[in-house]
């Protein structure tokens, strides 16, 4: 069973995240990073909450009791609406890519992008569908440096939080909402992923998943990617 990181634990996503890893099988330690204690982990036991107050460092004594992780899910971040969202949206994802390649010889860093990112901004793109797309590829970039390091850039569209695992909900959910149970399972199955580039790609390439070009996996998951490997 698997250790796994997860942080943005006190908001819709994150919370959902939590949630799946807890009564995950698959999963045997859950490291919290946040700013605040998690209420959602008082009592449980394989989950450790670190209070960690700056995102752009990760001190040694830190990454050692995160070591062995074999991924995170990046779920840390703010509301479109917000004007200037570069520090949490950009400088605190890739200060911790490159502070957990190193933790295990193959570690996925799973980061919560969202629907309508792009790489190729326009004049009109939002600021932060341009800042996220940035994001994405530089956290791409950091593949050629550390080898080990496998990225995903997952595209929810709008968050439904009737379907955390925690909360009841509809079956049946239109393709531009990404319920949060689903999410949470098919970030999680990113997060412990061992197979290789080549074995990743024939199970899931097709309609919203796309395998990106390089050695090492990379991988982008569109909310309708989403929806079809949950079967929705």
């Amino acid at each position: 069973m698997a250790h796994v990181i997860l942080t943005g634990c006190t908001g819709t996503a994150g919370s959902a995240m939590l949630a799946q890893c807890i009564k995950s099988s698959k999963v045997a330690q859950i490291s919290v990073l946040s700013r605040r204690p998690v209420k959602q982990a008082e009592g449980q036991d394989k989950v450790k909450v670190h209070i960690h107050q700056d995102f752009r460092s990760y001190p040694d004594s830190l990454l050692s009791e995160l070591k062995g992780a074999v991924g995170c899910i990046w779920a840390l971040g703010i509301s479109t609406t917000q004007v200037k969202p570069a520090a949490i949206t950009y400088d605190y994802a890739l200060a911790a890519a490159k502070a957990f390649a190193s933790l295990n010889p193959l570690f996925n860093f799973v980061y919560l992008s969202g629907d309508g990112v792009t790489r190729t901004p326009g004049r009109f793109t939002p600021l932060f569908a341009r800042v996220k797309g940035e994001a994405e590829t530089s956290l791409l970039a950091m593949r050629s440096d550390a080898p080990g390091l496998r990225i995903w850039n997952v595209r929810p569209a709008f968050i439904d939080e009737s379907q955390n695992p925690l909360k009841d909900g509809p079956d049946m959910l239109p393709n531009g909402v990404t319920p949060t149970s689903p999410l949470a399972a098919i970030s999680e199955d990113c997060a412990l992923e061992t197979d290789s580039k080549d074995e990743v790609k024939a199970r899931i390439q097709g309609k919203g998943v796309t395998v990106e070009e390089g050695d090492t996996l990379g991988v982008l998951l569109a909310n309708t990617g989403i929806r079809r490997l949950a079967s929705l």
